[in-house]
């Protein structure tokens, strides 16, 4: 995916409890006119009105920690961000965006789309923090295509490490969902002969089994698309950046947007049906998977300031 690929797949409607209360009374005198039978096509209107409880969110703010790439203890002299933080003054900050899902009961959410934009008003583009890595990324596809548990952790070339985790992580001491410190947890780390190589200690991950797409590290802007699984309020995505913030700039502004879809070949054969004598409109919202988002935007400023 390149930067030019930063489309959404839809647009959100400009109110969408409107346009599903429409489609659900159409589906309902739909019904009676074709003369369905059976509870099932009975309860097709109330299914549509029930996306009403869709919500996707944001957190309210990410965890943000500084990455002290020059104090850490093994630190790669020779890597990329080693170079960039002593020749050029760049410090690199872990992001860790919560995701709040809480689609329909019994029926998650079968793609996701995210775009997080940094210092989007900053007309320099020099100025502009960048993502050196992210996570969920394409490189870990292995691992993420199994599902479940892993553990995410900072390397010493302060890119993104992932392993499956092989002891608990509370054993390491660490914080659910916050990197610490390796001086803080290497002891332990060392005494349950865990062979994890990081800079960071590693947190506790879990990640639903779903194609990754995305742009390229290395961007002021990423966007993510992951799609193939289901997604659940109990088992939501989690969304890291590496940012790489330039000398001087102590204005960190983030944007962030999200769509939520369900692929409209998974639902019921009859409503589907429906939904394809429904006016044109009301057809393109439900076959594009019936989107429900949010825009958040943060300022970060603070914590860059007061590292």
């Amino acid at each position: 995916m390149t930067s030019d690929d930063l489309d959404f797949s839809a647009d959100l409607t400009d109110d969408r409890t409107a346009v599903l209360l429409d489609a659900a009374r159409r589906v309902d005198a739909l019904s009676g006119h074709l003369g369905a039978k059976g509870d099932a096509d009975d309860e097709f209107g109330d299914l549509l009105r029930a996306l009403n409880e869709d919500s996707v969110e944001f957190g309210s703010f990410p965890d943000v920690l500084p990455v002290p790439i020059l104090d850490l203890p093994n630190a790669d002299r020779t890597s990329a961000a080693w170079r960039a933080a002593l020749e050029e003054g760049y410090t690199f900050w872990w992001i860790r965006l919560p995701i709040l899902l809480f689609p329909r009961r019994g029926w998650g959410f079968t793609r996701l789309e995210m775009r997080v934009d940094f210092n989007p008003d900053e007309p320099d583009p020099r100025r502009r923090p960048r993502a050196f890595d992210i996570l969920p990324n394409r490189r870990f596809d292995t691992i993420v295509s199994a599902g479940g548990e892993f553990h995410v952790g900072v390397g010493a070339d302060a890119k993104l490490a992932v392993k499956v985790p092989t002891i608990p992580l509370d054993a390491l001491g660490a914080l659910a969902g916050v990197p610490l410190p390796l001086s803080a947890g290497a002891k332990a780390q060392a005494d349950a002969g865990a062979s994890v190589n990081v800079a960071l200690a590693p947190v506790r991950f879990r990640m639903t089994a779903a194609r990754v797409n995305h742009t390229a590290e290395g961007l002021e802007k990423v966007f993510w698309r992951l799609d193939g699984a289901e997604f659940f309020a109990e088992d939501p995505p989690q969304l890291v950046i590496i940012l790489q913030v330039p000398r001087g700039v102590e204005t960190v502004q983030m944007r962030a947007v999200m769509r939520a879809y369900r692929r409209f070949t998974f639902f019921p054969a009859g409503l589907q049906a429906m939904i394809r004598e429904l006016p044109s409109a009301l057809r393109a919202f439900f076959t594009q998977g019936a989107p429900v988002g949010d825009t958040r935007s943060y300022d970060l400023s603070p914590v860059v300031r007061a590292s």
